[in-house]
């Protein structure tokens, strides 16, 4: 039976209704076109359903492992003490038979070679919490899983296909703070920060913590499930086949909503803005392309654009990413083309965590009045300025050429002939 897309758009925001009304503090933040969003709660919740990877940021203790695994249980069908029992807890100790898999030591012991996979892989969102105090040869370990879904382990190899993704990184965890490698972090499609909510939901959390417990959470499952990964993976995934959470997301209704939200068009200024950026960031006079190696550039021209205030270009992964979100985000909003817009709103969440922004940037905006934390002010602010510059130069351009092409130029403008096209056409 054919999925209705609009059927699945309306459970989709009866879902993220229901968690923010009874399980998880999202506050209402700056939307688009004056109308204001959950911020935080619909990009998780995009993420789920593109199969993306998330970093999620912030001090210890405002919710960022609890929230998205109340949010993938409530989507997925999953109960969350399930991914409470089966995410990667970051620490420096966890190597690689604690994240992937380990022998079977039973055929072992018969002189055969088998593998034991971690449950992980077996549920819907894979959850990893500290990601940053995992260490660089466990980090190394899951790359090619976290962008895949292909985990390999010994001889053996696992496919699961690409699934969504949230990794939690605190502000400051002391000792054995690793941070993350920088192809990691480039796979990290998108950075949200969890942060203060009102304080008068101070007096709900009993409430909402009694609510997760009794609504989201199947211990009976669990342990069903549990039990049966130590038979097997396939026992195991048979035991995952039942989703006890009522109203989730089916796989059929993701899949026709992905489909859905990818076949949106991005119209002309939207890609022009995405290509400007990634000039500006990508390219100098001064070095050619952008590389993290090289020192900020002293050319005057360089100095009117973005590249200078960051160290790190912004690659491929992250324009698809910008691409997707922006789509997403216009099917969310139920807008028909995605704009310029759309892209300026989800590009400082694609860009915030890879940029590496120039000490002198930092002591330039830093210090500014401010919501958000120093890399996503600082990436709106990069965004901005980038906007400006589009808003004065290109999309100017862009409008005459396409008068050209009307032939809607005034005689004045005719007889001027100082306009030249990029084919030389005058």
């Amino acid at each position: 039976m054919a999925v209705r897309t609009e059927e699945a758009r309306v459970k989709v925001y009866r879902n993220l209704d229901e968690i923010a009304k009874k399980y998880h503090f999202a506050p209402l933040d700056e939307g688009l076109n004056g109308k204001p969003l959950r911020k935080n709660l619909m990009l998780m919740t995009l993420t789920h359903l593109l199969d993306k990877n998330c970093l999620l940021v912030g001090e210890p203790g405002w919710g960022k492992t609890t929230g998205a695994k109340i949010i993938v249980a409530k989507l997925s069908g999953l109960p969350k003490d399930l991914y409470d029992s089966v995410e990667i807890r970051g620490n420096p100790q966890k190597y690689e038979e604690k994240l992937v898999g380990r022998p079977d030591y039973g055929q072992l012991a018969q002189g055969k070679e088998a593998v034991v996979w971690q449950a992980t892989f077996g549920v819907d969102d894979i959850i990893i919490d500290e990601g940053n105090r995992l260490p660089y040869d466990s980090q190394d370990v899951i790359l090619q899983g976290v962008d895949t879904g292909l985990w390999i382990y010994l001889n053996r190899v696992l496919y699961e296909g690409k699934k969504p993704m949230f990794m939690t990184l605190n502000e400051r965890t002391g000792y054995h703070q690793n941070g993350l490698l920088p192809a990691l972090k480039d796979r990290m499609d998108i950075v949200i920060e969890q942060k203060y909510w009102r304080t008068g939901d101070a007096f709900d959390f009993d409430e909402a913590k009694r609510r997760v417990e009794t609504e989201l959470c199947r211990h009976d499952y669990t342990q069903v499930a549990l039990d049966a990964l130590a038979k097997g993976y396939e026992p195991y995934k048979k035991a995952l086949a039942k989703r006890p959470v009522n109203g989730h997301i089916t796989a059929e209704e993701k899949t026709a909503v992905r489909q859905d939200m990818l076949s949106l068009e991005l119209d002309n200024d939207a890609m022009l803005f995405i290509q400007a950026f990634m000039a500006e960031i990508n390219y100098s006079e001064q070095y050619g392309c952008k590389r993290s190696g090289d020192p900020s550039s002293p050319d005057t021209h360089d100095k009117h654009y973005a590249g200078v205030s960051v160290k790190n270009s912004f690659s491929p992964r992250s324009a698809m990413a910008v691409t997707d979100y922006a789509k997403a985000l216009a099917w969310f909003l139920q807008d028909r083309v995605v704009g310029l817009d759309h892209v300026r709103y989800v590009l400082p969440h694609v860009f915030a965590h890879k940029a590496e922004f120039t000490d002198e940037y930092k002591n330039t905006h830093g210090g500014d009045r401010r919501k958000d934390n120093e890399i996503l002010h600082l990436a709106n602010t990069l965004v901005t300025e980038v906007a400006k510059r589009y808003s004065d130069t290109i999309q100017p351009m862009k409008n005459v050429i396409a008068r050209v092409r009307k032939q809607d130029l005034t005689p004045e403008e005719r007889k001027a002939k100082k306009l030249k096209l990029s084919d030389g056409t005058p």
